[in-house]
C-alpha cells in the first residue's frame, strides 16, 4: 500500500470512529451534570427563570443541574466562560440580546463572535423594560418626566443594569430630546436598590426584577417600552400611548451552546427546553412577571438574533451612544 493510501485510510477511519463517539455521546446525553451559566446576577429576570429552566430540566432528564452566575463586562465573561468550556452540552448559556446582539454594536472590540462561536438552541421569553423612579419623584408621567428634564439645570440620572436597560433609556433620551446621565451596574438589582437609595433618579427596569418593589409600593412605574400594555399592570401606558413614539425595545432570553456541539446533542436540549417554555405553568409564570412565552427552536431563534442584531445597530445609531 503506498503512503498516500495508508494516510486516507487512516484518516478515514479516524473520522469513522470520531463519528461513531460522537452519536454515542448524543445517545446517552446527559449522562453528567449540566451546567447553566447566566450573565447576570442573582434576583435578575434572566436569572429567576434559569432557575426554573434548571428544575424542569433535573425532572425531564434526570440530570443534575447548576447555576452559575457570571455578571460583568454586560455579559462578555459569562460568554467567554461558555467558549473555554468543552462544546459538548455540558455547558449551556442561558443569555439574552445583550450578549448576542447589542454588545457587538456596543463594543470597539469583542472578545467573541456571537452568530459565529454559539449555536441557537431555543428561545425562553421576550420581555420589556419599564420606566421606574421612587413614589415621591416629582414627575406623575412620561409628558412631566420629560417637561422636567428640559427644565433642570443638573441632568437626570438613570441606572442600567444590562444592556437592553441602558439602550431602552438611551432610546428614550433620544426621542425625548432630553439629557441624562448614565450610572452603569453590574445588574438591575443594584441599579433597583440605587433608585431606592435616591442615588439615581431612575431606571428602565424588566419587570421580573422590579415586581416585588412594585407590589409594595416602593416604585412607581411611568410606562412600558412594550408595544402593549403589561396584563400584571393594565393601568401603565405604552411610550407611545403616553405621547413618546419610536422608543419601544423588548429584551429576550435565550438558550445557545458552543458551536461544535453535536446537532443531535442540540436537538435534544431544544426539545426540554421548548417543552418547559410550552408549559402552562411556566405561562403563567412569565404573564405575572410582564413577560411572554418565546418559544423558538433553532433555527428561529437565529433568525430572531439576527434581526436583533440590526435592530440594535438603529438603536446605536439613533441615540448615538459612544461604543466602549
Amino acid at each position: 500500500m503506498r503512503v498516500r493510501d495508508a494516510i486516507v485510510l487512516c484518516l478515514i477511519t479516524v473520522s469513522i470512529a470520531a463519528s461513531g463517539w460522537r452519536q454515542a455521546a448524543a445517545e446517552s446525553y446527559p449522562s453528567r451534570r449540566i451546567n447553566l451559566i447566566v450573565p447576570f446576577p442573582a434576583g435578575s429576570a434572566t436569572d429567576a427563570v434559569t432557575r426554573r429552566l434548571a428544575e424542569s430540566i433535573r425532572i425531564e432528564t434526570g440530570a443534575t443541574v447548576l447555576i452559575e452566575n457570571k455578571p460583568g463586562a454586560d455579559g462578555n465573561l459569562a460568554a467567554l466562560a461558555v467558549l473555554k468550556a468543552e462544546a459538548d452540552g455540558y455547558t449551556v448559556f442561558v443569555t439574552t440580546n445583550s450578549t448576542q446582539a447589542a454588545n457587538i454594536n456596543l463594543f470597539n472590540a469583542m472578545p467573541y463572535d456571537p452568530a459565529a462561536d454559539f449555536a441557537p438552541v431555543a428561545g425562553i421569553m421576550t420581555i420589556p423594560m419599564m420606566l421606574a423612579v421612587k413614589p415621591e419623584f416629582p414627575a406623575q408621567s412620561v409628558a412631566e418626566f420629560i417637561a422636567m428634564a428640559k427644565t433642570r439645570e443638573k441632568p437626570l440620572s438613570f441606572g442600567s443594569g444590562n444592556t437592553s436597560s441602558r439602550g431602552a433609556a438611551e432610546l428614550f433620551r433620544a426621542r425625548a430630546g432630553i439629557n441624562m446621565q448614565h450610572v452603569p451596574y453590574r445588574g438591575m438589582p443594584q441599579a433597583l436598590t440605587d433608585v431606592l437609595a435616591g442615588e439615581i433618579d431612575c431606571v428602565f427596569a424588566d419587570p421580573a426584577s422590579a415586581q416585588g418593589l412594585i407590589q409594595d409600593g416602593r416604585l412607581r412605574v411611568l410606562a412600558v417600552t412594550s408595544s402593549d400594555r403589561l396584563a400584571g399592570m393594565p393601568d401603565v401606558p405604552t411610550l407611545a400611548q403616553a405621547g413618546l413614539s419610536g422608543a419601544e425595545l423588548t429584551a429576550w432570553v435565550g438558550v445557545f451552546v458552543r458551536t461544535g456541539t453535536a446537532s443531535d446533542i442540540v436537538a435534544k436540549l431544544s426539545q426540554v427546553v421548548l417543552a418547559f417554555v410550552n408549559n402552562k405553568e411556566t405561562a403563567d409564570y412569565l404573564e405575572s412577571v410582564g413577560a411572554k412565552p418565546f418559544p423558538a427552536g433553532a433555527d428561529r431563534l437565529k433568525a430572531f438574533e439576527e434581526a436583533d442584531t440590526r435592530r440594535w445597530a438603529e438603536i446605536v445609531a439613533i441615540a448615538k451612544i459612544e461604543k466602549k
